[in-house]
């Protein structure tokens, strides 16, 4: 029996063959992404590109389950750690690592040879362009998030959107701050312009919020097996899973629209090099 046996057992000979031929892009290679780079290795998908530009540091290691103790702090890369992973459990998996901002052309170039990207950032301004660049070249994409905000401490949960060929997009399914991307997006002057003005956002203090190392591993669970899913054809994926630790359960939901006519499914969406994803670089 192979490496794969009951991998097989689950969907299938042939389902396992299509996983084996995804290419896959994870975007983020932190607290989420930390957890769905081990599970898609375990799988035996063809290959992992890990995209991130930052070092480990102190405060990640209550929730980097890839982390070692005697990891270098600073001097120890993020991508190295996920490259470190994928090779101790299948070193057949491709990893192609790639040390740069999802805002460069190595990023970028990176992401157009993925068959699938998962979305691991945390801020709204990363997930727009994620967004925009998954429509224009019609890539499977799978956006993760979690939060936990201050204040009521069961007030916490997580989600995964999956965007594809189906009508919609994040802002179809209302889960993007397209003011927030904004805000992300634009030039230091124009930053230092608007921070003169109105003032410095809270957003830019540089405070982290509060993150746990379960709540992480919830949703990039449900995301893996979501593209299991549609990968095998089982079923298809849900659109949009949400896990809400008040009540301790996740649901699914639906668009309200089944047509979607905003500027990035009608415009962006196929577009291809005329998206000009190239000018948030």
């Amino acid at each position: 029996m192979g490496k794969h046996d009951r991998n097989e057992r689950f969907f299938g000979a042939e389902g396992q063959r299509l996983i084996a031929r995804e290419l896959v892009a994870v975007v983020g290679c932190g607290g989420l992404g930390e957890h769905l780079i081990p599970q898609l290795a375990c799988l035996g998908v063809a290959g992992i590109i890990g995209i991130d530009d930052e070092d480990l540091s102190d405060t990640n290691r209550n929730r980097y389950i890839l982390a070692r103790h005697d990891d270098a702090v600073p001097g120890t890369h993020k991508v190295d750690i996920a490259e470190r992973s994928v090779k101790a459990i299948d070193p057949t998996v491709q990893f192609i690592p790639v040390k740069a901002s999802l805002r460069s052309h190595e990023a970028l170039s990176s992401l157009s040879k993925a068959t699938t990207i998962f979305g691991c950032v945390d801020n709204e301004g990363s997930r727009l362009v994620l967004m925009e660049f998954a429509l224009a070249n019609r890539i499977r994409y799978f956006d993760l998030a979690t939060d936990i905000p201050p204040g009521d401490a069961l007030d916490f949960g997580g989600r995964v959107v999956l965007m594809d060929e189906q009508p919609g997009c994040l802002v179809c399914l209302d889960v993007l701050d397209m003011d927030e991307a904004r805000r992300d997006l634009e030039s230091p002057a124009a930053r230092e312009d608007r921070e003169r003005i109105y003032g410095v956002d809270k957003a830019n203090l540089d405070q982290a919020g509060p993150s746990v190392v379960s709540l992480n591993a919830v949703v990039a669970a449900l995301a893996v097996t979501e593209f299991i899913m549609q990968v095998t054809g089982l079923r298809p994926a849900h659109r949009k899973l949400s896990y809400r630790g008040r009540t301790g359960i996740v649901t699914k939901s639906l668009p309200a629209n089944t047509v979607c006519d905003c500027y990035y499914c009608t415009v962006v969406k196929g577009a291809g090099e005329k998206a000009d994803i190239g000018r948030y670089i």
